[in-house]
């Protein structure tokens, strides 16, 4: 398994927005709604923790000309330049091959080949592309009758210090959820709470469970996608949520539950605030222990404060970080 998994969320979340979209620093800059630079320095980190420690490594210019190649943010004449530096150095085709193995897991064919050694008649290693990720098992429109018990176990997210599963088409509505998890918690990004205005002032809280969304069966149609996460600073809970592709209801509104069986959900609140295009976003302090819930349901209710969830618009089940 690729040591992304281990990265720190925001560099982990910029490098598979990168790979498994095709996108530049320019336009993941406008999508996360932050310095072209800050993406790139992300970026850069996260390939100096991918980089061989114990091996040689070329100057530290040298290696962010390399992750840029490796990342495809070169122009055709720098990826020659950079190319025909890694023919004629030991030390960069050894620290590009050791990133450039970390990066196919997730990147596929859109990590390009690194240099053979002089001399070398094999052929470039291959390049194995991931396997498409499964679709979620879909589910009824309404809560499920049956008991909790008959239903799959709960997934657990591979990731240490929480899970950002960032993979296929939810990547847009994770980047919105990213945004407000980056932010400060009084910066300003205009995301109103689900369930209480108070909001933790951690700079780097952990995410510690993470729930994608997607519509149940009966709304197969439907191309709407959402993402809550979860994440924790010492004693307290926040929740994060983002979703987008729902039509406005003429009356009432959407909100979120936590759902664990018949009888056993709690009603969170609704969304009250939407960004420019139109992704509903909500953010507040949780007070109940995530582990106690299996699922999060977003619905249409017609007014506030419903004693069970009214008709399903998206759901997904809740995965728990390791150690979360």
């Amino acid at each position: 398994m690729s040591r992304i998994e281990s990265l720190p969320a925001d560099q982990k979340a910029v490098l598979q927005l990168l790979l498994q979209r095709g996108s530049t620093y320019a336009e993941l800059s406008q999508l996360l709604r932050i310095d072209e630079a800050e993406v790139r320095r992300r970026a850069h980190g996260a390939l100096e923790a991918l980089g061989a420690a114990d091996g040689p490594a070329p100057a530290g210019e040298r290696r962010g000309q390399i992750a840029d190649y490796l990342l495809g943010q070169q122009s055709g004449e720098q990826r020659a330049a950079t190319h025909g530096f890694l023919e004629g150095s030991d030390a960069g085709r050894a620290w590009a091959r050791a990133v450039a193995a970390e990066l196919r897991p997730v990147g596929g064919d859109r990590v390009p080949d690194v240099p053979d050694d002089a001399g070398d008649e094999e052929t470039a290693e291959a390049k194995p592309v991931p396997a498409a990720a499964e679709p979620a098992s879909a589910a009824a429109e309404h809560a499920p009758d049956g008991p909790a018990e008959s239903r799959p176990a709960r997934p657990r997210a591979s990731r240490r210090r929480g899970a950002i599963l960032l993979g296929g088409v939810l990547l847009a509505a994770v980047a919105v959820v990213l945004v407000l998890v980056l932010r400060d918690s009084d910066g300003g990004g205009g995301a109103t709470t689900a369930a209480s205005t108070s909001t933790t002032q951690a700079r780097e809280p952990q995410v510690v469970a993470q729930a994608n969304l997607v519509p149940p069966r009966t709304r197969r149609g439907s191309k709407a996608l959402g993402v809550v996460l979860i994440q924790r600073s010492g004693a307290q809970q926040q929740l994060v949520a983002a979703v987008q592709g729902l039509r406005k209801p003429t009356s009432g509104g959407y909100g979120i539950w936590l759902y664990a069986g018949p009888g056993r959900q709690t009603w969170l609140g609704f969304f009250a605030s939407q960004d420019d295009q139109g992704r509903l976003l909500a953010r507040g302090a949780l007070e109940e222990s995530i582990a106690d819930y299996r699922e999060v349901l977003v619905t249409r209710e017609a007014k506030g404060n419903p004693a069970t969830p009214g008709t399903i618009f998206l759901r997904g089940p809740i995965e728990l970080a390791r150690g979360g």
